[in-house]
């Protein structure tokens, strides 16, 4: 009996042993895990996630030029587009400044009265006899006074005139020498009575003819219809002859037209030209 309680503390004690180590045994971590009292279990996973930009921004270097900031969005001119836009003017032709102003029966006006027969437009110093004519009225019309009433007729075997008489200023005198260096179409002959009549229709105080003095017409004959048309005294009558013919009769005959009429004559022509 004696032996007996020892043994059976120590056979206790052996027991309490054993379970111990087994204890330690089944909390030791597997190969390769963390060790130490520190090591704690692993917590919840989280994931964290990042949008990547395919074109990143680059760097500004010294060689890159930044872009040029947004224009803002064009409304005015979306609106501007279907907008209704007056009509620019027009310029009113020669023609019509000069045959919708004015009046027949003005006092004082002149006429210039140009040949533009075919003889007229035959060569003569590098140009034309016409184109001289055309200068020398340039000239007289641009020096017309402000407000003195003039006209321009035009004749060949018709005739054509720019419209009534009008006050000279600077929109009807450049509209005139523009009429003027346009081709009208009066036909090859010449009819100077013709001319006359339109040119005295418009009741001038002076006629200014410009021709060659090539005239289809009989000195006798031109004399009568001179004096029937232009009357005696009449409107005064200035004749410029441009280079007339030495081998005809043509200048004794416009000498002969403005001495009944009382008016004066003088030739016009380049020396020495052909």
């Amino acid at each position: 009996m004696r032996l007996g309680l020892p043994l059976m503390v120590l056979t206790s004690l052996s027991l309490h042993v054993i379970a111990l180590l087994i204890f330690l045994l089944s909390e030791r971590p597997p190969p390769g895990s963390p060790t130490g009292s520190a090591a704690e279990p692993p917590g919840p996973m989280v994931i964290i996630s990042r949008e990547i930009n395919p074109h990143p921004p680059q760097p500004a270097s010294a060689h890159t030029t930044p872009p040029p900031p947004p224009k803002p969005p064009i409304v005015a001119d979306k609106f501007r587009a279907h907008r209704p836009q007056p009509a620019p003017p027009q310029e009113a032709s020669a023609d019509a400044i000069l045959a919708g102003r004015g009046s027949p029966h003005l006092t004082g006006g002149v006429v210039f009265l140009l040949d533009i027969s075919g003889s007229m437009y035959e060569p003569y110093a590098g140009a034309s006899r016409l184109a001289l004519a055309r200068k020398f009225i340039d000239r007289q019309i641009a020096a017309l006074p402000n407000g003195t009433p003039f006209a321009i007729a035009l004749y060949g075997e018709t005739t054509k005139r720019s419209g009534p008489l009008v006050p000279a200023n600077e929109t009807t005198r450049a509209a005139a020498i523009q009429y003027l260096s346009q081709d009208y179409d009066c036909g090859g002959g010449t009819n100077l009575p013709a001319g006359l009549d339109v040119a005295e229709d418009l009741r001038p105080s002076s006629v200014i003819l410009v021709t060659d003095g090539d005239l289809n017409i009989a000195d006798a004959k031109l004399m009568q219809e001179a004096r029937r048309i232009l009357g005696q005294p009449g409107p005064q009558l200035s004749v410029f002859g441009i280079a007339p013919r030495s081998t005809t009769n043509d200048e004794q005959l416009l000498e002969d037209l403005v001495h009944q009429q009382a008016g004066t004559y003088q030739a016009m022509g380049v020396p020495g030209a052909r």
